[in-house]
C-alpha cells in the first residue's frame, strides 16, 4: 500500500512538474519587459503634477536612461523647471535627404491626484494585484517608457535606420501644451528638421475578456476653448448682501446662462468619415450602431443608445470644471471666478462660441481666454505609417478591427498637424473599461501584463517603420 502510494506520487510529480515549469516560465517576464516595468515604476515615483509642473525632474530621469545607452539626449526648453527631453537617432542621411523623420512624442506632466481618495499612494508606483498603480500609469507615462524602450532597442542592436527617430517627452500638455510642444516648435524649429510623422497618445482600443476587438488610430480631435469667467461686486457681511447678491451670485447667474447655450447634435465631416470607416471595419453590434449615425441625425437614438464618448463627437461640449470664491461663510467676497472647458467639433473656429459665452455672461462676468485652439487638418488614414500601425495592431490581436477615429480630447498632435506634419494617436496597451475610467481619476493603474505586451508592440511598430530593409 505504501509502495503504490509512493509510486503514484512519483508518477504525478513527473507528469505535473513539466507543466508547472512551463507555467512558471510563461509567467516570467523577459529581461526587456522587466527593465521596462522597473523604469515605469521609477518614473511614476517622480511627481510631475501640473500645475505647477516641475517636469524637469522627469525629463532628467528619461535623459539619464538614454545617455546610459550611449544616446545623445539633452534637456531643451527655456524654463529651467519645465524642460523637455530630446534625443535623435540618425539614419546617416544628410538632413532632408532621407525619409521623413519619425517623432515619438509623449508628455511628462500629469494631472493632480487627491491622495486621500486613492487605494495606493499616487506617486509610489506600487505593484499590487497584477497592476502598476500611480498617477500617469495610463496618461501617459506608460507610453513614454514604451517609446523610450523602442529607441533603446534600436541603439542596442545597432540597427541600420532608413529614417531618423526623434524621442521627445514634453511638459505642459495637460494644460494645453503652450509652454511645451508649441514653444519648442516655435522657438526651436531646428529640433524638427525633416520631421514628417508623429506617434503620440490619443488612440483607443476596446476589449472583451482581455481580447482587443477594435483599435482606433486617432487622426483628428476636437478643438479646445478654455475660458475663465470672473465676477466682481462689492463685498461685505453675509447678513447684509447687496442687491446683486455679490460676486458669487453674479457668477452663478453667468454660469447658468453659459450652461444653457444650445449645442445641438450635428455630424461634422471628419467625424462622419471616421465613423463610416469604423462601421465598415466592424462586424459586431457596435458597428451596426455606427452605421445608423448619419444625417439627419436621430436625436432620440443618439440620446438613448450612444455612450457619452460617442455623443461627445456629435456636439460641442461645455463643462464647468473649477469654481473659486470666498474665505468664510459669513463674508460676501468681492471676486469669484470659474473655469469652463469647451471642446468644439473638428473644423469649428472658436470665435462663434466665444461670442456666445460672452453674450451669455453679460454684465454678470467678464470672459478671458485661457486656451483657444485652431482647426487643424486631418492626418490621412492611408500611407506607409498608417498601414504599419494597422497591420501591427491586427497581428497583436488576430481578428480585431482597425479604423481611424476622432478623439473628443485634445493632445499635442494638433500643433504638428497645423504645420503639415502627419500625427497619429495610438494606444498600444490593452485597457479594460473599468481601468480606463481611472484616467484623471483616483486609483489610476495599468495591468502589468498589458504594459509588457504594449512595450513589445511599440518596439515592433518602431522597428517596422524605421529599420532599413
Amino acid at each position: 500500500m505504501k509502495r503504490s502510494t509512493a509510486g503514484l506520487l512519483l508518477l504525478t510529480f513527473f507528469i505535473l512538474a513539466p507543466l508547472n515549469c512551463r507555467r512558471a516560465g510563461g509567467a516570467t517576464k523577459d529581461a526587456v519587459e522587466q527593465e521596462a516595468e522597473d523604469a515605469l515604476v521609477a518614473y511614476l515615483r517622480i511627481d510631475t503634477t501640473n500645475p505647477p509642473g516641475n517636469e524637469t525632474a522627469g525629463a532628467a530621469f528619461l535623459r539619464d536612461r538614454l545617455v546610459k545607452e550611449g544616446i545623445d539626449a539633452r534637456l531643451v526648453g527655456d524654463d529651467p523647471k519645465r524642460q523637455a527631453v530630446y534625443a535623435r537617432l540618425s539614419s546617416g542621411h544628410p538632413a532632408g535627404a532621407g525619409q521623413k523623420a519619425l517623432v515619438l512624442l509623449s508628455h511628462i506632466d500629469v494631472v493632480p491626484a487627491e491622495a486621500a481618495a486613492w487605494r495606493n499612494p499616487p506617486f509610489e508606483g506600487k505593484r499590487e494585484g497584477g497592476y502598476i498603480w500611480g498617477r500617469g500609469a495610463l496618461d501617459i507615462k506608460s507610453l513614454t517608457i514604451a517609446e523610450l524602450m523602442s529607441v533603446v532597442d534600436l541603439k542596442r542592436r545597432g540597427a541600420k535606420l532608413r529614417r531618423d527617430v526623434i524621442f521627445l517627452a514634453v511638459p505642459d500638455e495637460e494644460l494645453g501644451g503652450t509652454h511645451g510642444t508649441r514653444d519648442l516648435l516655435e522657438r526651436h524649429p531646428e529640433l524638427f528638421t525633416n520631421a514628417g510623422y508623429v506617434l503620440n497618445e490619443g488612440g483607443s482600443n476596446e476589449t472583451a475578456v482581455d481580447k482587443v476587438l477594435f483599435w482606433g488610430i486617432e487622426v483628428q480631435q476636437k478643438t479646445p476653448l478654455w475660458l475663465r469667467l470672473t465676477s466682481e461686486a462689492t463685498g461685505g457681511h453675509g447678513a447684509a448682501p447687496t442687491a446683486s447678491g455679490g460676486a458669487p451670485a453674479k457668477l452663478v447667474r453667468a454660469l447658468a446662462a453659459v450652461d444653457a447655450i444650445p449645442t445641438p447634435y450635428r455630424l461634422a465631416p471628419s467625424v462622419a468619415q471616421t465613423l463610416a470607416a469604423a462601421a465598415a471595419a466592424r462586424k459586431d453590434g457596435r458597428g451596426k450602431m455606427l452605421r445608423l449615425i448619419r444625417e439627419p441625425l436621430d436625436t432620440a437614438m443618439v440620446e438613448r443608445d450612444l455612450p457619452p464618448g460617442y455623443r461627445s463627437l456629435l456636439r460641442d461640449t461645455i463643462a464647468i470644471t473649477r469654481l473659486s470664491a470666498g474665505t468664510a461663510v459669513n463674508v460676501v467676497p468681492a471676486k469669484a471666478f470659474a473655469d469652463v472647458d469647451i471642446r468644439l467639433l473638428p473644423g469649428t473656429p472658436p470665435g462663434d462660441m466665444l461670442a456666445a459665452v460672452t453674450h451669455a455672461a453679460g454684465a454678470n462676468a467678464t470672459v478671458d481666454v485661457l486656451l483657444a485652439g485652431e482647426p487643424a487638418p486631418d492626418s490621412p488614414p492611408t500611407g506607409e505609417v498608417y498601414d504599419v500601425l494597422a497591420r501591427s495592431f491586427r497581428a497583436a490581436a488576430p481578428g480585431s478591427a482597425v479604423a481611424p477615429i476622432v478623439s473628443p480630447g485634445t493632445t499635442d498632435s494638433r500643433f504638428f498637424r497645423a504645420r503639415g506634419i502627419t500625427a497619429y494617436g495610438i494606444a498600444p496597451f490593452k485597457v479594460n473599461y473599468y481601468d480606463a475610467d481611472t484616467v484623471h481619476a483616483a486609483n489610476e493603474r495599468i495591468r502589468a501584463r498589458f504594459f509588457a505586451e504594449g512595450v513589445g508592440l511599440m518596439r515592433t511598430i518602431v522597428r517596422e517603420l524605421c529599420e532599413a530593409r
